[in-house]
């Protein structure tokens, strides 16, 4: 709503060539990212985290499932926003991937979720990626930029799988302790 009552207000002020500005647009960007949204609603609404939800139960232990969960989410947050569709979608299946795993942590799978979400969010096929793309000036070579986000939100991926993992899997959870 502030995005657009500030476009209005720049438009009455006559600041810049209003129709010149809807032109450079990157209207594909746009359409992608509200397509992507679409997509990852429909996902949730059919049942589709929570079917995730019990595979990834199927897949891991206790100790192994903050690395897990922060790839996953670390991956889904590539294409999607975090805040607006990750944290929604993967946060209300805490609960019931700790009963499916007989136990573990729910403040360490929430932090992975939170961790793994977050680390990949200038992909340029999210969010925040994609106002970067495009809002690069007009000598920017957004492929090349898109390109580099994109390689740059994959391996946040990774990366904050690796080291949910190694804290909250290895260092936090203890097997011994009553969970």
């Amino acid at each position: 709503m502030g995005a657009f009552a500030a476009a209005g207000l720049l438009s009455l002020l006559r600041v810049a060539d209003e129709k010149e500005t809807i032109r450079a647009m990157p209207w594909g960007v746009i359409l992608m990212v509200c397509g992507v949204t679409v997509l990852t609603t429909l996902l949730e609404t059919t049942g589709g985290i929570h079917l995730f939800s019990s595979i990834l139960a199927r897949f891991s232990t206790r100790t192994s499932v903050t690395g897990m969960i922060a790839l996953v989410t670390g991956l889904v947050s590539v294409y999607s926003s975090t805040s607006g569709v990750v944290l929604p979608a993967f946060l209300p299946s805490v609960p019931g991937l700790i009963q499916k795993l007989g136990g573990g942590d729910p403040l360490a799978i929430t932090l992975s979720i939170l961790i793994g979400g977050h680390l990949v969010d200038v992909s340029p096929l999210s969010t925040i990626g994609a106002l970067c793309v495009a809002g690069a000036a007009a000598s920017e070579d957004r492929r090349r930029l898109f390109n580099r986000l994109l390689a740059w939100g994959l391996s946040m991926a990774l990366v904050g799988a690796l080291i949910c993992f190694v804290a909250f899997g290895l260092l936090w959870y203890s097997p011994g302790a009553s969970q």
